[in-house]
């Protein structure tokens, strides 16, 4: 088997665990923003839809990061590390 083009499984995982780093960073922010995504009590429909969709895609992108991270990640490195020992 040749080897990868990327070097060792380390390097793409430590690029996307970063950026997992970067967008939990950003959602931290929106929420504080946003008062944790509760709308003005004059808030339009909208408005409210608006929040309630930005905090589903913040619990989403939490459970996407925690399969990454924990599940497919350390997977992946032994699966990569058996075929290249």
């Amino acid at each position: 088997m040749s080897p990868a083009h990327f070097g060792s499984i380390e390097n793409p995982i430590s690029m996307m665990e970063e950026e997992h780093d970067a967008e939990g960073e950003r959602f931290r922010k929106i929420s504080a923003l946003s008062n944790t995504y509760t709308p003005p009590s004059d808030a339009c429909q909208t408005y409210k839809v608006a929040f309630a969709m930005l905090q589903e895609f913040e619990n989403d992108l939490h459970t996407h990061i925690h399969l990454e991270n924990n599940i497919l990640f350390p997977k992946a490195k032994e699966v990569f590390n058996s075929l290249n020992a």
